[in-house]
């Protein structure tokens, strides 16, 4: 049985960005089983809506159910919840597009963005659309690693791939910039992943000290200047701040920390919107919801 769920996950897998759609004879080269057991997984999976296929091309490609439970399981992402009204300040403060960024606990190549909101800028950066993208190319990305060796030795492990002419390969290289990143309290991304764009993150603390999740900003290289960069890196540091308290985590002035500068102001619709959130959600960490016996 075991086994079976793992051939499930094998075909399920095959399906990327990069390879969003496959024929049955690919596929079954991809994964390396039986075409007979290919078609008949696929077509179970096709009668319980997980994947389509379609009837003129016949090729493969993942189905609604599968996008509604990932939605599913984002929306019930605490750390979503409450960073959304900081995110919208931030996009609408700096004029750039803001993401919030986990990494990929199954393959953290990748950061997965759970969350943007785009700029108000007619030029925005190419990468808006993007669902995830290489953790090490990526300021969110690199915001995550810097506070997590043991998925950097991973990392170091493989050849790293080369997206842009700036992008880091070098694993000595990239950890002299993720300790950059910790000295600063936030990662840039100088056009690493495409030409022409740059980014800007800081880490977001969860209540058990440890970093949960990544807030960045990203636009083109030519409106985020040198300039730019320190002084939006301190907002989003100060923006990364306030999410980690309203996750509950606390602040122990270690040497991984970068204190904020300045708490980022929200505007009054997102004051509102964080309040009705924190009100009508899970109790904030760290405080226990007292019930009354017998109520």
């Amino acid at each position: 049985m075991l086994r079976s769920f793992e051939k499930v996950f094998t075909l399920l897998d095959a399906f990327t960005l990069e390879a969003p759609e496959w024929s049955l004879a690919d596929l079954t080269r991809k994964v390396g089983m039986a075409k007979p057991t290919v078609h008949h997984i696929m077509s179970t999976l096709i009668k319980g809506g997980w994947v389509d296929r379609d009837p003129e091309t016949k090729r493969f490609r993942l189905g609604v159910r599968l996008w509604e439970k990932g939605w599913l399981a984002i929306n019930h992402m605490e750390v979503r919840e409450r960073a959304r009204p900081y995110m919208e300040a931030l996009a609408e403060s700096s004029g750039e597009t803001v993401r919030l960024g986990i990494l990929d606990t199954v393959d953290p190549r990748w950061v997965l963005y759970v969350d943007r909101v785009e700029s108000s800028h007619a030029v925005r950066a190419a990468v808006s659309a993007e669902v995830r993208s290489p953790s090490h190319s990526v300021a969110t990305g690199k915001a995550l690693l810097a506070y997590h060796g043991e998925v950097v030795q991973r990392l170091a492990a493989q050849p790293l791939r080369a997206y842009t002419k700036g992008t880091l390969t070098n694993s000595a290289a990239l950890q002299r910039d993720l300790a950059a990143t910790r000295e600063r309290g936030y990662s840039v991304n100088q056009s690493e992943f495409r030409n022409d764009v740059v980014g800007i993150a800081a880490p977001i603390w969860g209540h058990e000290g440890r970093v949960i999740a990544a807030i960045g900003i990203s636009g083109p290289a030519y409106r985020i200047t040198p300039a730019v960069i320190r002084r939006l890196g301190a907002t989003v540091i100060a923006t990364a701040a306030e999410i980690s308290k309203r996750m509950g985590y606390v602040s122990n002035g270690g040497n991984n920390e970068k204190p904020a500068e300045a708490p980022l102001r929200l505007p009054g619709a997102q004051r509102a919107a964080r309040q009705r959130a924190e009100l009508s959600g899970a109790p904030h960490r760290g405080r226990r919801r007292v019930r009354g016996r017998g109520r």
